[in-house]
């Protein structure tokens, strides 16, 4: 991969110009933005870790989820039941990375992945108060993953490019991020004990009967909603939970090993006239969520729009 003028080499980022704002974003890994956005707008992104067993890849375009998903099975099956473990990067890099602007910018909105699911957030906070007197620094947990923190990050560079302060920057923010709305459907029970709450009988039945569990986000936290059997309704829960919005911006779909059925998803929103001309976007799987859904999913994020 090129290098980048970044905090890290992001894995969904290129190599970007700068930019003329008085106040710089950053944000982690974890964010989904089009390269041409984190190029216009000169965004840094911080590389989250996974942790694999006893051993810890960067998140970037060299971590494939499928990879990561057979060193999880073969560490079980050695006996044990570890699964993957999101880490931020460490104090001194996310220093660095608010330092590496220079004289350019002393003010800094930093926007990451949900702190019920990353502590990159922490890390964050501990550096912006040690550069306190240096630097003016807001530090936001978006409450949201993947595309609802890319749309946060945009956003807030877009913003910040038509001469916003951070205070306004970080205002705006907070005021988007309860219009973004997070779910999917996961197989992996098992992943789902831990970052959803199933029990562990559940799980097992669970994964007997074949049972997709629906997932939302409330609160940065991932909570378990009902169950459903079989892709069909996978479809048909997918759609009523993205029509239901009367305001609809944006819409993002992501998946593992479930092309086909989002596929169907797809044509089905097409053939919606008051969906058809919303924006859609194909994600890809971040590791980092992934480590918390597992293989064999499908979800959407929603952003319904401020007005």
């Amino acid at each position: 991969m090129p290098a980048v003028d970044s905090c890290s080499a992001p894995w969904n980022q290129h190599k970007h110009k700068d930019n003329m704002s008085k106040v710089h974003i950053v944000t982690d890994s974890n964010a989904f933005l089009r390269p041409e956005v984190a190029e216009r707008y000169n965004i840094k992104v911080l590389p989250q870790r996974l942790k694999v067993g006893g051993a810890y890849f960067e998140e970037s375009e060299a971590l494939d989820v499928d990879e990561m998903f057979v060193k999880v099975q073969e560490i079980q099956a050695g006996g044990a039941k570890q699964m993957p473990v999101v880490q931020p990067p460490d104090l001194n890099t996310v220093l660095d990375c608010y330092q590496s602007f220079g004289h350019e910018a002393e003010q800094i909105v930093s926007i990451h992945m949900s702190g019920e699911l990353s502590p990159t957030w922490k890390v964050a906070r501990q550096a912006a108060e040690l550069l306190k007197g240096r630097y003016t620094i807001r530090v936001i947990d978006s409450l949201s993953t993947s595309y609802g923190l890319g749309l946060l990050v945009e956003k807030a560079a877009q913003v910040a490019a038509e001469g916003a302060s951070v205070s306004e920057i970080a205002r705006f923010v907070n005021g988007a991020i309860p219009h973004l709305y997070v779910t999917s459907f996961s197989e992996s029970l098992n992943y789902l004990e831990r970052s959803a709450q199933i029990s562990p009988s559940q799980s097992i039945l669970g994964a007997m009967l074949g049972i997709k569990a629906m997932i939302i986000m409330e609160e940065g936290q991932l909570m378990a909603l009902e169950k459903v059997q079989t892709h069909e309704e996978v479809v048909d829960k997918l759609y009523e939970f993205i029509s239901e919005f009367a305001g609809l911006e944006e819409i993002g779909i992501f998946q593992h090993q479930y092309e086909d059925v989002q596929e169907t998803l797809i044509e089905r929103l097409k053939e919606d006239t008051r969906i058809a001309s919303i924006p859609l976007h194909r994600l890809p799987y971040a590791p980092s969520l992934a480590a918390y859904l597992g293989p064999n999913t499908m979800g959407v994020v929603v952003y319904e729009g401020l007005y």
